[in-house]
């Protein structure tokens, strides 16, 4: 990613980034996961998969809980 521009806060588990015209969703860790052409598409996906990971997160925390 060079000259990338990150799009949203630093807080969540996916992020988009604009890179060379493409508009790319990548987690924590820096890996991109995908790429979308239009900024709209890639909000979207980076909405569902925030919502996604939240949702899987906190079921964990539960499983954790009742051990």
């Amino acid at each position: 990613m060079t000259g990338g521009v990150k799009t949203t806060s630093p807080e969540q588990a996916y992020s988009v980034i604009t890179n060379a015209g493409k508009f790319e969703l990548r987690d924590l860790s820096g890996r991109c996961v995908m790429a979308c052409s239009d900024q709209h598409s890639a909000d979207h996906y980076r909405v569902l998969l925030n919502q996604a990971y939240n949702n899987g997160y906190r079921q964990g925390r539960r499983d954790q809980k009742s051990r």
